[in-house]
């Protein structure tokens, strides 16, 4: 019992603490294993009643149309994740995707009508990158393609790439815990920061299985920042137990991971509704966040094959299985697309402010594949 009394009070200092070492926390996000627990039927009653009296609060969420451009925990722009060049504006995108030479460029290197359909389920960084996603073939070299992968993926070898596909695929990558965070907090009309003892407490009922995993991988590439806080713990109660004080950590990352993940779903959702016409009705009854997974095979699919990892048969099986998952989850482009870019700001802390242009052009334009591509075949 003592020690739950200053496992709980220490949890008090954890903001202070927090901000010791916040900078310090790697900024790519942790790809968290199993499947998706199931999550926590109701929140904390006192956390409930604040927000469900301040629906005014909530709605001035949508008021902002431009949020700024996404960042992640470090400062960095949030599209570097994948390698994709800075916003160049709608007519850009346009421009890019549909000039003469992309279109000769994929008379050249042509596919079937059905795997088509597959790229298309990769369409977001791929469009954003300027790349066709009609085609399977990519318009650059070998040596950029693996570059790439090891700088934003730590992918350097066959091995490292097919394991990561196998896990988008079937949506084990950071799927589940955007799922938790958006089942356990924002279906709850929860997007307010969280205090350490919050998350502690949902934790103690079972909640956030796939974060908590998540959250322990990282802190295990932390050990130096570890040390550094059972240090600042000592100075205030003395010795510590190093098992209790790394469940501290642990608790301080999943925190600021879910904090971060909030406030982009709040930037995320005034895109989706300022800029793309969604509803508050649609972004509360997404059936699941696996788009985020399933969108991102088309990368390391096509990256892959280009840098010699993956052989082309290969690559379209994690294509195709992707695809044919989110067909039976989701109805339309339109849900698809809400699920990727919301499973996007809750897992990885992005916006997605620096895909508007592409969502625009994917969402609106009568040459784009999901004008064109019927969603489920």
């Amino acid at each position: 019992m003592k020690r739950l009394f200053i496992f709980i009070l220490s949890l008090s200092l954890l903001l202070l603490l927090a901000a010791c070492f916040d900078n310090n926390i790697d900024s790519s996000m942790d790809e968290s294993p199993d499947d998706i627990a199931d999550t926590i039927p109701e929140m904390n009653t006192e956390m409930n009643t604040e927000v469900n009296t301040e629906e005014n609060k909530r709605k001035s969420l949508t008021e902002v149309v431009n949020p700024g451009e996404s960042t992640d925990a470090d400062g960095e722009p949030i599209e570097e994740e994948h390698g994709s060049p800075p916003r160049q504006g709608l007519n850009f995108v346009e421009s890019s995707v549909t000039s003469a030479n992309m279109r000769a460029f994929e008379a050249r290197n042509a596919v079937t009508a059905e795997q088509e359909r597959y790229l298309a389920f990769g369409a977001f960084v791929m469009t954003n990158n300027y790349e066709s996603i009609r085609v399977f073939a990519l318009d650059g070299s070998a040596s950029s393609a693996g570059r790439l992968l090891r700088d934003f993926w730590s992918i350097e070898d066959r091995e490292a790439a097919l394991q990561q596909l196998s896990r988008l695929s079937s949506a084990d990558g950071q799927a589940p815990v955007a799922n938790e965070i958006y089942n356990t907090f924002v279906k709850n009309n929860y997007l307010d920061p969280l205090e350490p003892i919050d998350v502690f407490m949902i934790r103690l009922r079972g909640g956030l299985v796939n974060l908590y995993e998540a959250s322990k991988s990282r802190a295990e590439r932390m050990p130096d920042e570890f040390d550094r806080f059972v240090l600042l713990l000592e100075e205030d109660f003395g010795d510590v137990d190093r098992d209790e004080a790394y469940e501290l950590f642990v608790n301080i990352i999943m925190t600021e991971r879910i904090n971060q993940g909030l406030e982009a779903y709040a930037g995320a959702r005034r895109l989706l509704i300022n800029r793309l016409g969604y509803t508050e009705n649609e972004l509360l009854n997404i059936p699941s966040l696996d788009a985020w997974d399933y969108g991102r095979v088309a990368i390391i699919a096509r990256y892959g094959a280009q840098s010699g990892y993956l052989n082309e048969a290969e690559a379209w099986v994690h294509l195709k299985q992707a695809a044919d998952s989110a067909s039976v989850i989701y109805s339309s482009w339109r849900e698809y697309t809400a699920a990727h870019i919301l499973g996007r700001a809750l897992a990885y802390g992005s916006t997605s402010e620096d895909f508007r242009d592409t969502l625009e052009f994917l969402l609106n334009h009568p040459e784009s594949s999901f004008q064109t591509i019927d969603f489920k075949g």
